[in-house]
């Protein structure tokens, strides 16, 4: 029974999640020796105690169970497991009172933002076209790996300026992501296309390519790259570029703290995430308003070197000082164009009026 209350409040998670719960939550009660339902009304007597001290005990059963698996398994896996517990006992209306501390030891909760420098390292760091690819995508969108892999060439579209744009349905909210890429990472993509367009010595040239995926599998290209390979290069690449406490996550971290907008919502709307009620109502922005939002900030998530983006930028002053320079000239030569003209027309006038004076004396 207590089982089934969790299963009811997990409906709204993604099917991976909720198998990965299960599982975790399995290894720890059949490690207690206990039934789920043993374990809630353990959890309920304690709360009915009016002594605080003899409220814990389920508490103390989580972390000598961590503490048992520390050797066995990762951080990550350890991390789902301390979830997996908590969310049973949270579904029964019954949260466990836990501190900082009693989260697993030997990792971060929660990745880190990357920075620039990072994102660019990651860049430099794979040999691979695709993977590059991969990499500038995620950090250029803001996408989940899971929703990168369900994009198909033909769900890009050309913005113009090097801008690219598209819509897919999320998998985990099932919400319609409008997001969009910039130059940085269409011309990666146009490389990388134009490889699979040409084959290798192992694959033949794609044909129908448009409709196969954008990230595919490297020995079957009609086949999606999954999620989980996504996350396990990304993890690779991070490591060989010698990025301390990252996660593949990092890259839509990123990409959220970089696209400076007035409200969430409007983030929201271009990686896929959920929108709430009021920002449905007052928030929505069709696409060609959140286009304009992202390219204004797009400078925000490139991730060329500074001293380049500091000569671009002097460039551009530079261009613009001479543009306008140009322009006052323009106007001021147009300006004394007007009045040529106008001298030219009143010597007219004044040549047909001495023309009609001269007519008059003669005849």
């Amino acid at each position: 029974m207590s089982m089934d209350v969790w299963s009811a409040s997990l409906a709204n998670r993604a099917e991976k999640t909720r198998s990965e719960y299960f599982a975790h939550f399995r290894r720890f009660f059949e490690w207690t020796g206990k039934t789920p339902d043993e374990l809630r009304e353990m959890k309920f007597q304690e709360d009915q105690t009016a002594k605080p001290w003899e409220r814990n005990q389920v508490e103390n059963l989580l972390r000598q169970y961590l503490q048992n698996i520390e050797e066995k398994y990762a951080c990550n896996t350890r991390k789902i497991a301390y979830a997996a517990v908590r969310s049973f006992f949270e579904a029964q209306g019954m949260p466990l009172f836990l501190r900082r501390q009693d989260r697993p030891s030997g990792c971060a909760f929660g990745s880190k933002v990357l920075d620039r420098e990072e994102v660019r390292q990651l860049k430099n760091a794979t040999e691979s076209l695709r993977d590059k690819a991969l990499i500038m995508f995620l950090k250029d969108s803001g996408l989940r790996e899971s929703d990168a892999a369900k994009l198909r060439w033909k769900d890009l579209k050309d913005y113009g300026e090097g801008f690219m744009g598209f819509e897919i349905q999320t998998k985990k909210k099932k919400t319609k992501a409008r997001g969009f890429i910039g130059s940085e990472t269409t011309e990666i993509l146009k490389l990388y296309k134009e490889k699979r367009l040409k084959g290798t010595q192992k694959l033949s040239p794609e044909e129908n390519l448009e409709e196969h995926p954008v990230f595919a599998l490297l020995t079957n290209p009609t086949k999606q790259l999954p999620p989980v390979s996504m996350s396990g290069i990304i993890g690779r690449t991070i490591k060989l570029a010698g990025i301390e406490r990252a996660t593949p996550h990092g890259l839509r971290k990123f990409w959220e703290q970089s696209m400076h907008v007035e409200n969430v919502a409007y983030q929201k709307q271009m990686n896929g995430r959920a929108l709430t009620e009021v920002e449905r109502a007052y928030f929505w922005k069709e696409t060609p308003e959140l286009f304009e939002m992202y390219k204004a900030n797009y400078r925000n998530l490139t991730v060329e070197k500074q001293e380049f983006r500091e000569a671009e930028e002097r460039l551009r002053r530079e261009y613009e000082r001479e543009i306008k320079a140009l322009k006052n000239r323009i106007y001021e030569l147009e300006r004394k164009e007007n009045e040529m003209k106008q001298i030219r027309d009143d010597l007219d006038e004044l040549r047909k009026f001495v023309k009609e004076q001269v007519g008059k004396k003669q005849g």
